[in-house]
């Protein structure tokens, strides 16, 4: 892939494709997130790392698997991030810092480069705002196991590949299945629900879809 970090974050701050291009990776019936959120009562509002480095001339994203519990998104593959708290000045802090608690990264290795569209959960009432960093140096990752089963990196170039995008049925908590789900094959894991919506809009991006350069 011949795109560069500057052009990654040149794009950012253009206009950027949107729910539009959350829409192919949307579970069936799940509406946009800016209409879902309206019948919203307390959600929490939330941010996510979409963490790249080079190596090797080669850029990388990160991605964690989570600890099993129980709840909506026990062992999902996520982007790291979490809720905001109190303390925290605003959601780009937030994602900075766990992202720092997850994964064990140094905080001043973290240059912001833009951020995503939003994407609302219903089911944990979450909005979460997804944003995008470089990390300056090759990342050593210390996974906080209370949150973190696995992390594992990606070339970006896996987003554009022909057989990237699948379909496969999916178990949830409470003993639900949710049929024909499409997600991202990632280093053979699956990668569904919020995170594929954010990596479908970043692969758009990638693609120059919506962008006159």
């Amino acid at each position: 892939m011949s795109i560069t970090l500057t052009e990654i974050q040149k794009r950012l701050k253009l206009q950027l494709p949107g729910e539009n291009a959350h829409i192919p990776m949307s579970p069936s019936g799940r509406g946009r997130s800016s209409e879902a959120i309206k019948n919203a009562i307390n959600y929490r509002k939330s941010a996510v790392a979409l963490v790249i480095y080079e190596n090797k001339s080669e850029l990388k994203g990160v991605l964690t698997e989570r600890s099993p519990y129980a709840g909506f998104h026990s062992g999902e593959i996520c982007l790291p991030g979490g809720k905001k708290e109190e303390f925290d000045q605003d959601l780009v802090e937030t994602a900075v810092r766990e992202c720092v608690e997850e994964t064990g990264l140094i905080h001043d290795h973290f240059s912001f480069m833009g951020e995503l569209t939003p994407v609302f959960i219903p089911i944990s009432n979450f909005s979460i705002q997804p944003y995008v960093f470089h990390y300056l140096e090759t990342p050593v990752f210390t996974p906080n196991p209370r949150e973190v089963a696995e992390i594992f990196t990606f070339p970006l170039t896996q987003l554009l590949e022909k057989n990237a995008i699948k379909k496969t049925n999916i178990e949830i908590y409470g003993n639900k299945t949710l049929n024909n789900i499409p997600y991202f094959d990632i280093n053979n894991k699956v990668v569904w629900g919020a995170t594929a919506l954010i990596l479908h809009e970043f692969k758009e991006l990638l693609e120059k879809k919506h962008f006159d350069l």
